[in-house]
């Protein structure tokens, strides 16, 4: 029985035939996801909060690598 592999390439014939559907997101669609997604173990970040942690690592490793110069 053969393996599924995920990194075949796909030819025009068969990337003609997917399917496709709409969809409608909404604020109550998206908060139903985040809370699905916290109940199973991941953590989820607003934009505005990752950037503000990104900030920080760089400004400590910053002030790290100027203590050590």
């Amino acid at each position: 029985m053969p393996v599924p592999c995920y990194t075949n390439n796909m030819n025009d014939k068969e990337l003609e035939q997917i399917n496709t559907v709409d969809v409608n997101v909404t604020a109550e669609s998206m908060d139903a996801h985040v809370i699905c997604l916290k109940e199973n173990g991941y953590r989820v970040f607003k934009s505005f909060s990752l950037y503000t942690r990104y900030t920080l690592f760089f400004l400590l490793g910053a002030t790290i690598m100027g203590a050590l110069i």
